[in-house]
Protein backbone atom coordinates (compact mmCIF):
# COMPACT_ATOMS: atom_id res chain seq x y z
CA UNK A 1 0.00 0.00 0.00
CA UNK A 2 1.36 3.26 -0.85
CA UNK A 3 3.07 5.25 1.92
CA UNK A 4 0.20 7.08 4.36
CA UNK A 5 -2.41 5.91 2.56
CA UNK A 6 -3.50 2.84 5.04
CA UNK A 7 -6.27 4.64 6.75
CA UNK A 8 -7.75 5.59 3.66
CA UNK A 9 -9.66 2.47 2.61
CA UNK A 10 -11.17 3.13 6.55
CA UNK A 11 -12.21 6.64 5.76
CA UNK A 12 -13.91 5.57 2.67
CA UNK A 13 -15.85 2.69 4.46
CA UNK A 14 -17.20 5.24 6.80
CA UNK A 15 -18.35 7.41 3.39
CA UNK A 16 -20.40 4.00 2.20
CA UNK A 17 -21.57 3.87 5.69
CA UNK A 18 -23.18 7.32 4.85
CA UNK A 19 -24.53 6.57 1.90
CA UNK A 20 -25.88 3.05 2.33
CA UNK A 21 -27.61 4.59 5.56
CA UNK A 22 -28.88 7.65 3.43
CA UNK A 23 -30.36 5.34 1.26
CA UNK A 24 -32.40 3.24 3.41
CA UNK A 25 -32.86 5.08 6.37
CA UNK A 26 -36.52 5.95 5.09
CA UNK A 27 -37.27 2.85 5.58
CA UNK A 28 -37.30 3.70 9.42
CA UNK A 29 -37.92 6.91 9.73
CA UNK A 30 -40.79 7.33 7.04
CA UNK A 31 -43.92 6.88 8.98
CA UNK A 32 -42.75 9.36 11.24
CA UNK A 33 -42.45 12.36 8.12
CA UNK A 34 -44.79 10.80 6.78
CA UNK A 35 -47.46 11.84 9.25
CA UNK A 36 -45.28 15.52 10.31
CA UNK A 37 -45.39 16.29 6.51
CA UNK A 38 -49.12 15.20 6.40
CA UNK A 39 -48.49 13.12 3.22
CA UNK A 40 -49.75 9.78 2.37
CA UNK A 41 -47.39 6.79 3.74
CA UNK A 42 -47.08 5.17 0.62
CA UNK A 43 -45.56 8.32 -0.80
CA UNK A 44 -42.57 7.22 1.39
CA UNK A 45 -41.69 4.86 -0.94
CA UNK A 46 -41.12 7.61 -3.68
CA UNK A 47 -38.11 8.85 -1.78
CA UNK A 48 -36.46 4.98 -1.73
CA UNK A 49 -37.63 4.73 -5.30
CA UNK A 50 -35.95 8.82 -6.28
CA UNK A 51 -32.93 7.89 -4.18
CA UNK A 52 -32.15 4.49 -5.59
CA UNK A 53 -33.08 5.62 -10.17
CA UNK A 54 -31.16 8.90 -9.21
CA UNK A 55 -27.75 6.65 -8.02
CA UNK A 56 -28.56 4.04 -10.49
CA UNK A 57 -28.23 6.58 -13.67
CA UNK A 58 -25.63 8.98 -12.25
CA UNK A 59 -23.27 6.85 -11.04
CA UNK A 60 -21.83 5.62 -14.89
CA UNK A 61 -22.78 8.88 -16.29
CA UNK A 62 -20.50 10.83 -13.83
CA UNK A 63 -17.48 8.45 -13.95
CA UNK A 64 -17.71 8.45 -17.51
CA UNK A 65 -17.78 12.19 -17.54
CA UNK A 66 -16.27 14.00 -14.41
CA UNK A 67 -14.34 10.86 -13.90
CA UNK A 68 -12.00 11.01 -17.18
CA UNK A 69 -11.26 14.53 -16.16
CA UNK A 70 -11.21 14.96 -12.38
CA UNK A 71 -8.70 13.12 -9.76
CA UNK A 72 -10.29 10.23 -7.20
CA UNK A 73 -9.63 12.24 -4.38
CA UNK A 74 -11.88 15.88 -6.01
CA UNK A 75 -14.59 13.75 -6.90
CA UNK A 76 -14.64 12.04 -3.58
CA UNK A 77 -14.30 15.35 -1.40
CA UNK A 78 -17.38 16.97 -3.92
CA UNK A 79 -19.05 13.97 -3.92
CA UNK A 80 -18.94 14.30 0.07
CA UNK A 81 -20.03 18.02 0.19
CA UNK A 82 -22.91 17.84 -1.56
CA UNK A 83 -24.08 14.44 0.28
CA UNK A 84 -23.80 16.32 3.65
CA UNK A 85 -25.05 19.13 2.53
CA UNK A 86 -28.17 17.54 0.75
CA UNK A 87 -28.50 16.25 4.66
CA UNK A 88 -28.81 19.56 6.38
CA UNK A 89 -30.71 20.38 3.51
CA UNK A 90 -33.46 17.17 3.85
CA UNK A 91 -33.76 17.75 7.78
CA UNK A 92 -34.87 21.28 7.37
CA UNK A 93 -36.96 20.27 4.82
CA UNK A 94 -40.73 22.01 5.28
CA UNK A 95 -42.65 19.89 2.71
CA UNK A 96 -42.50 16.72 1.09
CA UNK A 97 -41.18 17.54 -2.24
CA UNK A 98 -38.17 19.62 -1.00
CA UNK A 99 -37.31 16.65 1.01
CA UNK A 100 -37.74 14.72 -2.19
CA UNK A 101 -35.32 17.15 -4.20
CA UNK A 102 -32.84 16.75 -1.49
CA UNK A 103 -33.14 12.92 -1.66
CA UNK A 104 -32.20 13.53 -5.67
CA UNK A 105 -29.12 15.28 -4.58
CA UNK A 106 -28.22 12.79 -2.02
CA UNK A 107 -28.39 10.37 -4.85
CA UNK A 108 -26.13 12.08 -6.95
CA UNK A 109 -23.49 12.68 -4.03
CA UNK A 110 -23.44 9.08 -3.58
CA UNK A 111 -22.74 8.30 -6.76
CA UNK A 112 -20.06 10.17 -7.06
CA UNK A 113 -18.10 8.49 -3.84
CA UNK A 114 -18.90 5.30 -4.05
CA UNK A 115 -17.47 3.95 -7.46
CA UNK A 116 -14.72 6.30 -7.48
CA UNK A 117 -13.56 5.11 -3.36
CA UNK A 118 -13.34 1.33 -4.53
CA UNK A 119 -11.47 2.44 -7.52
CA UNK A 120 -9.42 4.48 -5.60
CA UNK A 121 -8.87 2.01 -2.91
CA UNK A 122 -7.85 -0.84 -5.18
CA UNK A 123 -5.43 1.87 -7.01
CA UNK A 124 -3.79 1.87 -3.50
CA UNK A 125 -2.48 -1.61 -3.15
CA UNK A 126 -1.06 -4.86 -5.15
CA UNK A 127 -3.55 -7.17 -7.18
CA UNK A 128 -3.19 -9.96 -4.62
CA UNK A 129 -4.78 -7.55 -2.12
CA UNK A 130 -7.42 -6.23 -4.29
CA UNK A 131 -9.89 -8.49 -2.06
CA UNK A 132 -9.20 -7.55 1.69
CA UNK A 133 -9.06 -3.75 0.49
CA UNK A 134 -12.82 -3.70 -1.06
CA UNK A 135 -13.92 -5.33 1.62
CA UNK A 136 -12.69 -2.74 4.19
CA UNK A 137 -14.51 -0.36 2.01
CA UNK A 138 -17.64 -2.09 1.41
CA UNK A 139 -17.92 -2.91 5.32
CA UNK A 140 -19.46 0.66 5.28
CA UNK A 141 -22.27 -0.21 3.24
CA UNK A 142 -22.64 -4.06 4.42
CA UNK A 143 -23.36 -1.84 8.11
CA UNK A 144 -25.14 0.25 6.61
CA UNK A 145 -27.33 -2.09 4.89
CA UNK A 146 -28.05 -4.48 7.77
CA UNK A 147 -27.95 -1.62 10.34
CA UNK A 148 -28.99 1.58 8.91
CA UNK A 149 -32.52 0.75 9.18
CA UNK A 150 -32.48 -0.09 13.12
CA UNK A 151 -30.10 2.96 13.52
CA UNK A 152 -32.71 5.40 12.26
CA UNK A 153 -35.45 4.07 13.36
CA UNK A 154 -33.98 3.98 17.19
CA UNK A 155 -32.91 7.90 16.10
CA UNK A 156 -35.91 8.76 15.07
CA UNK A 157 -37.51 7.41 18.86
CA UNK A 158 -34.87 9.59 20.63
CA UNK A 159 -34.92 12.23 18.11
CA UNK A 160 -37.59 12.98 15.60
CA UNK A 161 -37.41 12.05 11.96
CA UNK A 162 -35.01 15.31 11.34
CA UNK A 163 -32.91 14.74 14.54
CA UNK A 164 -32.64 11.15 12.67
CA UNK A 165 -30.93 12.73 9.76
CA UNK A 166 -29.20 15.46 11.35
CA UNK A 167 -27.34 12.39 12.87
CA UNK A 168 -26.62 11.16 10.28
CA UNK A 169 -25.52 14.68 8.33
CA UNK A 170 -23.16 14.88 11.20
CA UNK A 171 -21.70 11.08 10.01
CA UNK A 172 -21.34 12.98 6.32
CA UNK A 173 -19.14 15.98 7.69
CA UNK A 174 -16.93 14.12 9.35
CA UNK A 175 -16.50 11.92 6.28
CA UNK A 176 -16.15 15.46 4.27
CA UNK A 177 -13.42 17.01 6.83
CA UNK A 178 -11.95 13.26 6.42
CA UNK A 179 -11.78 13.36 2.96
CA UNK A 180 -9.99 16.70 2.78
CA UNK A 181 -6.87 15.84 4.91
CA UNK A 182 -6.59 12.41 4.08
CA UNK A 183 -7.35 12.01 0.66
CA UNK A 184 -4.45 11.22 -1.32
CA UNK A 185 -3.71 14.13 -4.37
CA UNK A 186 -2.17 11.84 -6.60
CA UNK A 187 -3.33 8.52 -6.90
CA UNK A 188 -1.67 7.12 -10.49
CA UNK A 189 -4.80 6.08 -11.41
CA UNK A 190 -4.43 6.58 -14.96
CA UNK A 191 -7.26 8.82 -16.89
CA UNK A 192 -8.50 7.45 -20.05
CA UNK A 193 -7.73 10.31 -22.35
CA UNK A 194 -9.73 8.98 -25.76
CA UNK A 195 -12.77 6.87 -26.56
CA UNK A 196 -10.39 3.95 -28.09
CA UNK A 197 -9.57 3.27 -24.85
CA UNK A 198 -13.65 2.49 -24.10
CA UNK A 199 -13.87 0.92 -27.24
CA UNK A 200 -11.72 -1.89 -25.80
CA UNK A 201 -13.55 -3.01 -22.99
CA UNK A 202 -15.08 -6.25 -23.63
CA UNK A 203 -18.72 -5.88 -23.47
CA UNK A 204 -20.04 -9.44 -22.83
CA UNK A 205 -18.75 -10.96 -19.72
CA UNK A 206 -18.81 -7.44 -17.30
CA UNK A 207 -22.56 -7.23 -18.39
CA UNK A 208 -23.76 -10.98 -17.28
CA UNK A 209 -21.63 -10.07 -13.96
CA UNK A 210 -23.81 -6.85 -13.82
CA UNK A 211 -27.26 -9.21 -14.63
CA UNK A 212 -25.34 -10.99 -11.59
CA UNK A 213 -25.30 -8.04 -8.81
CA UNK A 214 -28.81 -7.33 -10.02
CA UNK A 215 -30.13 -10.73 -9.52
CA UNK A 216 -28.34 -11.28 -5.84
CA UNK A 217 -29.07 -7.67 -4.40
CA UNK A 218 -32.84 -8.94 -5.75
CA UNK A 219 -32.83 -12.26 -3.95
CA UNK A 220 -31.73 -10.22 -0.86
CA UNK A 221 -34.02 -7.72 -0.78
CA UNK A 222 -36.74 -9.69 -1.55
CA UNK A 223 -36.17 -11.24 2.07
CA UNK A 224 -35.00 -8.14 3.52
CA UNK A 225 -37.52 -5.27 2.79
CA UNK A 226 -40.16 -6.93 4.54
CA UNK A 227 -37.76 -9.19 7.32
CA UNK A 228 -39.39 -7.33 10.33
CA UNK A 229 -43.02 -8.79 9.03
CA UNK A 230 -41.85 -12.18 8.04
CA UNK A 231 -39.83 -12.99 11.35
CA UNK A 232 -43.16 -11.70 13.41
CA UNK A 233 -45.98 -12.34 11.46
CA UNK A 234 -44.71 -15.82 9.45
CA UNK A 235 -42.34 -17.14 12.08
CA UNK A 236 -43.89 -15.88 15.48
CA UNK A 237 -40.90 -13.89 16.38
CA UNK A 238 -42.04 -11.57 19.48
CA UNK A 239 -42.35 -7.98 19.72
CA UNK A 240 -39.06 -8.35 21.99
CA UNK A 241 -37.05 -11.16 20.41
CA UNK A 242 -37.48 -8.57 16.98
CA UNK A 243 -34.47 -6.84 17.58
CA UNK A 244 -32.26 -9.22 18.94
CA UNK A 245 -33.28 -11.09 15.39
CA UNK A 246 -32.33 -8.08 13.52
CA UNK A 247 -29.05 -7.74 15.44
CA UNK A 248 -28.00 -11.15 15.03
CA UNK A 249 -29.01 -10.47 11.05
CA UNK A 250 -26.51 -7.70 11.14
CA UNK A 251 -23.86 -9.27 13.50
CA UNK A 252 -23.65 -11.80 10.29
CA UNK A 253 -23.64 -9.40 7.80
CA UNK A 254 -20.55 -7.87 8.89
CA UNK A 255 -19.40 -11.29 9.56
CA UNK A 256 -19.55 -12.36 6.29
CA UNK A 257 -18.22 -9.19 4.47
CA UNK A 258 -15.20 -9.89 6.85
CA UNK A 259 -14.69 -13.48 5.59
CA UNK A 260 -15.10 -12.45 2.05
CA UNK A 261 -11.93 -10.08 2.59
CA UNK A 262 -9.96 -12.67 3.97
CA UNK A 263 -10.35 -15.55 1.77
CA UNK A 264 -11.13 -13.61 -1.94
CA UNK A 265 -7.75 -13.43 -2.30
CA UNK A 266 -6.56 -16.68 -0.79
CA UNK A 267 -9.38 -19.17 -2.49
CA UNK A 268 -9.63 -17.02 -5.83
CA UNK A 269 -13.51 -14.42 -5.85
CA UNK A 270 -15.36 -17.72 -8.28
CA UNK A 271 -15.69 -20.20 -5.26
CA UNK A 272 -16.44 -17.61 -2.55
CA UNK A 273 -19.31 -16.72 -5.39
CA UNK A 274 -20.58 -20.39 -5.52
CA UNK A 275 -20.17 -20.50 -1.74
CA UNK A 276 -22.36 -17.54 -1.41
CA UNK A 277 -25.02 -19.05 -3.85
CA UNK A 278 -24.85 -22.53 -2.25
CA UNK A 279 -25.12 -20.94 1.48
CA UNK A 280 -28.24 -18.36 0.23
CA UNK A 281 -30.29 -21.09 -1.25
CA UNK A 282 -29.67 -23.65 1.99
CA UNK A 283 -30.93 -20.64 3.80
CA UNK A 284 -33.57 -19.55 1.59
CA UNK A 285 -35.22 -22.92 1.65
CA UNK A 286 -34.99 -23.38 5.85
CA UNK A 287 -37.09 -20.41 5.46
CA UNK A 288 -39.95 -22.54 3.43
CA UNK A 289 -40.84 -24.85 6.53
CA UNK A 290 -42.43 -24.25 9.88
CA UNK A 291 -39.64 -23.10 11.65
CA UNK A 292 -39.06 -21.74 15.25
CA UNK A 293 -38.71 -18.24 16.14
CA UNK A 294 -35.14 -19.10 16.92
CA UNK A 295 -34.69 -21.27 14.01
CA UNK A 296 -35.88 -18.34 11.67
CA UNK A 297 -34.03 -15.48 13.06
CA UNK A 298 -30.70 -17.79 12.68
CA UNK A 299 -32.17 -18.64 8.94
CA UNK A 300 -32.27 -15.27 8.38
CA UNK A 301 -28.69 -14.39 9.55
CA UNK A 302 -27.70 -16.85 7.49
CA UNK A 303 -29.02 -14.73 3.98
CA UNK A 304 -27.49 -12.18 5.52
CA UNK A 305 -23.52 -13.68 6.01
CA UNK A 306 -24.21 -15.45 2.66
CA UNK A 307 -25.55 -12.57 1.22
CA UNK A 308 -22.56 -10.21 2.03
CA UNK A 309 -20.34 -12.82 0.87
CA UNK A 310 -21.04 -12.27 -2.27
CA UNK A 311 -20.19 -8.23 -2.90
CA UNK A 312 -16.34 -8.38 -2.50
CA UNK A 313 -15.30 -11.59 -4.95
CA UNK A 314 -18.02 -10.35 -7.31
CA UNK A 315 -16.51 -6.54 -7.62
CA UNK A 316 -12.93 -8.02 -8.11
CA UNK A 317 -13.80 -10.31 -10.70
CA UNK A 318 -15.19 -7.15 -12.36
CA UNK A 319 -12.17 -5.44 -12.09
CA UNK A 320 -10.07 -8.04 -13.03
CA UNK A 321 -12.00 -8.08 -16.61
CA UNK A 322 -10.83 -4.31 -17.63
CA UNK A 323 -8.17 -2.51 -17.39
CA UNK A 324 -7.34 -0.08 -14.37
CA UNK A 325 -8.28 2.98 -16.16
CA UNK A 326 -11.66 2.00 -16.60
CA UNK A 327 -12.21 0.48 -12.88
CA UNK A 328 -13.94 3.17 -11.61
CA UNK A 329 -15.99 3.11 -14.66
CA UNK A 330 -17.10 -0.96 -14.10
CA UNK A 331 -17.71 0.09 -10.27
CA UNK A 332 -19.97 2.44 -11.12
CA UNK A 333 -22.09 0.45 -12.74
CA UNK A 334 -21.72 -2.53 -10.38
CA UNK A 335 -23.04 0.36 -8.13
CA UNK A 336 -25.84 1.05 -10.35
CA UNK A 337 -27.04 -2.35 -10.75
CA UNK A 338 -26.94 -2.92 -7.00
CA UNK A 339 -29.47 -0.24 -6.38
CA UNK A 340 -31.34 -1.78 -9.55
CA UNK A 341 -31.64 -4.85 -7.67
CA UNK A 342 -32.40 -3.36 -4.51
CA UNK A 343 -35.03 -1.69 -6.11
CA UNK A 344 -36.59 -4.59 -8.01
CA UNK A 345 -35.89 -7.10 -4.94
CA UNK A 346 -38.24 -5.02 -2.77
CA UNK A 347 -41.03 -4.15 -5.42
CA UNK A 348 -40.94 -8.41 -5.57
CA UNK A 349 -41.27 -8.63 -1.94
CA UNK A 350 -44.40 -5.71 -1.83
CA UNK A 351 -46.46 -7.58 -4.75
CA UNK A 352 -45.96 -11.31 -2.86
CA UNK A 353 -46.61 -10.50 0.03
CA UNK A 354 -49.93 -8.66 -1.38
CA UNK A 355 -51.02 -10.99 -3.43
CA UNK A 356 -49.59 -14.68 -2.18
CA UNK A 357 -48.70 -14.04 1.31
CA UNK A 358 -45.45 -13.29 3.28
CA UNK A 359 -44.57 -17.29 3.49
CA UNK A 360 -43.98 -16.57 -0.68
CA UNK A 361 -41.01 -14.49 0.02
CA UNK A 362 -38.34 -17.16 0.25
CA UNK A 363 -39.48 -18.74 -2.95
CA UNK A 364 -39.10 -15.36 -4.76
CA UNK A 365 -36.36 -15.12 -3.78
CA UNK A 366 -35.07 -18.74 -4.66
CA UNK A 367 -36.76 -17.94 -8.37
CA UNK A 368 -34.28 -14.63 -8.58
CA UNK A 369 -31.16 -16.71 -7.02
CA UNK A 370 -31.54 -19.74 -9.83
CA UNK A 371 -31.50 -16.91 -12.47
CA UNK A 372 -28.30 -15.17 -10.81
CA UNK A 373 -26.94 -18.79 -10.83
CA UNK A 374 -27.52 -18.89 -14.22
CA UNK A 375 -26.07 -15.60 -15.47
CA UNK A 376 -23.06 -16.58 -12.92
CA UNK A 377 -22.89 -20.15 -15.53
CA UNK A 378 -22.73 -18.32 -18.35
CA UNK A 379 -20.32 -15.83 -17.54
CA UNK A 380 -18.01 -18.90 -16.53
CA UNK A 381 -18.46 -20.16 -19.68
CA UNK A 382 -17.79 -17.27 -22.02
CA UNK A 383 -14.58 -16.87 -19.64
CA UNK A 384 -13.63 -20.57 -20.65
Amino acid sequence: MIEGSKRVPWILALGMFVIGTTSLSILGLGPALTRDLAVDPSDAGWLVTAFAATFALAAPIAQFTLGRRFKPGALILAGASILAASLIWSAMATSFSTLLYARIASAFGGALIAPTSAALAISLVPVDRRGSVLATVFAGFTLATVGGVPIATWLTLMLGWRGAIWGIGLAAILFVVLAAVFMPRDTGIASPGNREALDDVKIIAPAILLLGTVGMLSTQFAIYALMGELLGQQFGVSDSGLPIAILLFGVLGVAGNAVAGALSDRVGPGPLVWVSFAGLAASLSLMLIDLTPYLAAAALAGCAFMGTLFATPQQSRLVGLVSSEHHGFILALNSSASYLGIAFGSGIASSLAINLGLWALPLGALALLMATVAANIAFGSIKK
